[in-house]
């Protein structure tokens, strides 16, 4: 799609006889921004005003690679990229247009959103598998002390809690503030009191290593987006980019048998996050198979393939999103 700016700015568009007005406003926006444009929502108003939304459909390579397999590329539609006004004039239609740069730039932002979508969707489905990493776990310790100390030595004391984790600036009072936003306890500045997703824990619970997965993995259901962004805790977003390398191709097939070697994981990992095109194909081995270790993909020598109970969870959600 050319960014330069669109002259005329406004365009007259008549329908010739025997083409619906809409089919034929479609044709011409669609020369004018490229294949792929479709109306996705267009309105008339009695007094002749025009509302247009565009959106468009972009080709992904979504083949199993198996061999023998068909190739099959499958079209993805983004609703509502930009709206378009206009009135009924003269026998046709008088359309206002947005710049090709203008219309470029908010289907980027609308791939943005899907692949966010999809991450966040991802997220929630594998997060009870997730915290259970080492990694993940190791960067929640700040969070599962609060959580602990709070139930023990309920109300606990944030200054005894910021003085036993003995952290730079003011990280502890982000950690117990980003808890009381999700839900887990109340902070009046100066004590923590448990609220009843932690409540619900007997004391004997808390320092078991069930109550260390089951807590922390309600937190990052609850909070991963606030956790990865807000806190910088980057490793909860770590995982399911490897995993939307494999799922997204899947979702949008509606295919949980489809098999992916790790050179198609590696071009969705690139497409999607412009990122890892480097990454040694060790290195991202290793990373497919944790996943699969963790329940989240299966695999079939050099192929992986959906975990079927994640697949429909991660579609679920997915498609609660759009």
């Amino acid at each position: 799609m050319s960014e330069s700016r669109i002259v005329p700015e406004e365009i007259h568009i008549t329908a010739p006889e025997g083409i619906e007005e809409k089919t034929a406003i479609e044709r011409k926006l669609t020369q004018i921004y490229g294949s792929g444009t479709y109306l996705s929502d267009f309105y008339v108003t009695d007094d002749g005003s025009v509302s247009i939304q565009l959106g468009n459909s972009f080709p992904k390579d979504v083949t199993d690679c198996r061999p023998s397999e068909e190739i099959v590329i499958k079209f993805i539609d983004i609703d509502n990229i930009t709206e378009l006004s206009g009135n009924k004039k003269e026998g046709g239609f008088r359309v206002s247009l947005n710049s090709r740069k203008q219309v470029s730039e908010s289907l980027e932002k609308e791939k943005e959103r899907l692949r966010e979508n999809l991450s966040d969707a991802t997220a929630r489905a594998t997060y009870d598998k997730i915290a259970k990493t080492p990694a993940v776990e190791n960067q929640l310790t700040p969070i599962k002390q609060i959580l602990r100390w709070t139930r023990l030595y309920h109300p606990a004391s944030f200054n005894e809690v910021k003085q036993a984790q003995n952290k730079d600036g003011d990280k502890t009072y982000k950690y117990v503030k980003t808890l009381e936003s999700l839900g887990f306890v109340r902070f009046d500045g100066e004590k923590i009191y448990a609220k009843e997703p932690l409540d619900k824990y007997d004391l004997e619970q808390i320092s078991t290593k069930e109550f260390n997965e089951k807590i922390l993995a309600e937190v990052v259901e609850r909070g991963y987006k606030h956790l990865s962004e807000q806190l910088g805790l980057n490793i909860l977003r770590h995982l399911p980019k490897f995993a939307n390398s494999y799922y997204f191709d899947a979702v949008e097939k509606n295919d949980p048998n489809l098999h992916l070697d790790l050179e198609a994981i590696r071009s969705n990992i690139r497409s999607l996050y412009g990122y890892q095109s480097g990454l040694h194909d060790w290195v991202l081995k290793d990373k497919m198979d944790e996943l699969v270790s963790l329940d989240i993909l299966s695999n079939d020598d050099e192929y992986y393939y959906a975990d079927q109970t994640t697949f429909q969870d991660i579609a679920e959600k997915a498609s609660a999103s759009r």
